[in-house]
């Protein structure tokens, strides 16, 4: 099937006057998950991953993925006439560069790519003759017969409960960075800015609780906000008020702006698409191109958000551990696999107070399959489960008053002795992340080298990130704070969740991540300094660790943290699940 949509998009570039193109796995949000109607890279290769890219030159076809899905891509792929190849920019370009020749044209999309995206390419393809132009028309989705429907689901009010801050208070205090800018109006690209912005949720997209939205937000802190007419309520226009405009073109938005005599807008290089900015040059409008400052606002939780984040984590601390509980005698079934654990999980947290949505689709991997980064089960790929091996649950969940996302590795019997050791030296990396103490103005990737430490004494190492921001009923993976090796010049800052998730993968045979959500406060001993607290609330294996290996201090933390867990979820489990609860957080002796 796929070979046939690639000779159909071959035939399709070649009407347009091109002579290649490029498939990003985004929408014109530069969302992370993206409704069915923008999966265009999955609808071309097969590949569904959340990151990737696929090129197009002539008569022939690249995929670009990172470290997270070089196995996954490979399976998905499978016999096709696609080349596999690393998502770098460097990468990209020397493959264009060597299949397209000089007079050759390679189209894109303007609304699925930004600026600072393309811009690597630009240059090095002008250097070969090779001309980058944008289309009206995206040639896939004139090829793609059955594409389904953009989503327009109801946009509802977020309650004050939840979000500790009314959307007027949030729209004077971004609008006074525009008067200190000099800048009339910020661009508000992406779903979520707008739904932080307006306290306002949905269910357009997929484990993402937000409607599609973008808008324009004026000096004096009034605002134009484009939703779809039918995601609009009587609820909502009076929860929004007599301040936020509302249109229903997007079209609209720039009018709206010339009407507000608009000289100079700001916004986000890596949310606003090409077309967008166009829209505004066109109009004479002068595009100032700088992060984003909702970006940062959204990122520190107010104590309103903290405190829905940590019940959150409690309900689904217990949602967790009642799975947990079960799966030793579900393994027994000869019918239970890694599919039938992710619908045993959903139901356990379906019975929590809340439960909206799984906050990603959970990656359920069972030994080889536990070892693909961003494993996603299929019924074709679900491997049946038995008591022996190594197993990864990789989940969370959205809740109104918070987003969870944590994953657990375990033994379900005998298990290769290799993995004692990487499992410690995993859970070595991750206490030394949570006891972490660093001064403020401290950069996420000033800190990566301490969770990768004792695997790099071994010689081993991960091809991930080490955590990544979470939002407030909002998207799992939320930027800018970040830990990793990559840097990202974004100072850590009290009030940031963020994910704790070092890991090793051994091809073909296990997976190993243990992941919590923490969040950053000052420290109360240290002034100038600032410290995590935990907020996920779930054992972690110990038939997994090997104590000869963790220090008086680790084991400490290790035994600190099992306490809180085994005081807090107690009461909120049912009897058999709080007999398991005991005894996985017994605390365990320095050898």
């Amino acid at each position: 099937m796929s070979q046939e949509r690639l000779d159909a998009l071959y035939q399709a570039l070649q009407k347009q006057g091109v002579q290649g193109f490029l498939v990003p796995r985004c929408d014109e949000y530069q969302n992370e998950y993206v409704p069915p109607c923008d999966e265009r890279l999955a609808w071309l290769t097969g590949f569904d991953g959340s990151a990737g890219l696929a090129a197009v030159a002539h008569q022939c076809t690249a995929l670009f993925v990172d470290g997270r899905y070089t196995l996954q891509a490979q399976q998905q792929i499978g016999d096709q006439a696609i080349v596999q190849k690393n998502l770098s920019a460097n990468e990209i370009v020397r493959w264009l560069c060597t299949t397209l020749t000089a007079g050759d044209t390679l189209g894109y999309d303007p609304r699925l790519h930004t600026e600072r995206g393309l811009a690597p390419l630009r240059q090095p393809l002008q250097d070969q003759g090779i001309q980058l132009r944008p289309l009206d028309q995206n040639p896939i989705d004139a090829i793609w017969t059955d594409r389904p429907a953009a989503p327009s689901g109801p946009a509802r009010p977020h309650p004050l409960a939840f979000s500790g801050e009314e959307s007027a208070d949030k729209r004077a205090r971004i609008a006074s960075q525009l008067a200190e800018r000099q800048q009339d109006a910020l661009w508000l690209a992406n779903p979520e800015v707008c739904a932080w912005l307006f306290n306002i949720r949905g269910s357009d997209i997929p484990h993402l609780p937000v409607a599609l939205s973008m808008g324009l937000l004026y000096r004096d802190g009034s605002a134009t906000l484009y939703l779809a007419r039918e995601a609009v309520s009587d609820a909502l226009r009076q929860h929004l008020g007599n301040d936020v405009e509302l249109v229903h073109d997007k079209r609209a938005l720039f009018h709206a702006a010339e009407h507000q005599h608009v000289q100079r807008v700001w916004a986000d290089p890596l949310l606003s698409n090409c077309w967008s900015l166009q829209q505004f040059r066109e109009r004479d409008m002068q595009v100032f191109l700088e992060p984003d400052p909702i970006t940062s606002a959204k990122a520190c939780k107010n104590p309103v958000e903290l405190e829905g984040s940590r019940a959150a984590h409690i309900r689904d601390g217990a949602a967790l551990c009642e799975f947990l509980a079960a799966l030793p005698n579900a393994v027994q079934d000869d019918d239970f696999g890694e599919l039938e654990a992710v619908q045993l999980l959903r139901r356990k947290r379906e019975q929590r107070e809340g439960f909206t949505d799984d906050s990603f689709d959970s990656i359920s991997g069972y030994r080889g399959n536990g070892a693909i980064v961003h494993y996603r089960v299929t019924p074709e790929s679900s491997q049946t489960m038995r008591a022996e091996g190594i197993y990864l649950i990789d989940s969370g969940g959205q809740y109104p008053d918070g987003t969870t996302d944590v994953t657990r590795t375990l033994a379900l019997g005998a298990f290769p002795p290799s993995a004692r050791e990487h499992f410690t030296r995993v859970l070595k990396g991750h206490i030394a992340i949570a006891s972490l103490r660093f001064p403020k103005g401290t950069f996420g990737e000033q800190i990566d080298a301490f969770a990768r430490k004792s695997l790099w004494d071994a010689g081993l190492d991960y091809a991930h990130g080490t955590g990544h921001g979470v939002g407030s009923f909002l998207s799992v993976h939320e930027g800018p704070q970040r830990i990793g090796k990559a840097s990202s010049q974004v100072a850590l800052e009290p009030g940031m969740i963020l994910s704790n998730e070092p890991g090793f993968y051994l091809t073909g045979e296990y997976g190993i991540r243990i992941e919590n959500l923490v969040f950053i406060k000052d420290s109360s001993r240290y002034p100038g300094f600032l410290e995590f607290e935990e907020l996920t609330l779930a054992p972690i294996d110990q038939q997994l660790i090997d104590p000869t290996l963790l220090t008086a201090e680790e084991i400490q933390w290790l035994n600190d943290y099992h306490h809180k867990v085994r005081e807090t979820l107690e009461p909120l489990v049912s009897e058999s699940t709080r007999d398991w609860l005991v005894a996985a957080t017994a605390p365990i002796r320095a050898q």
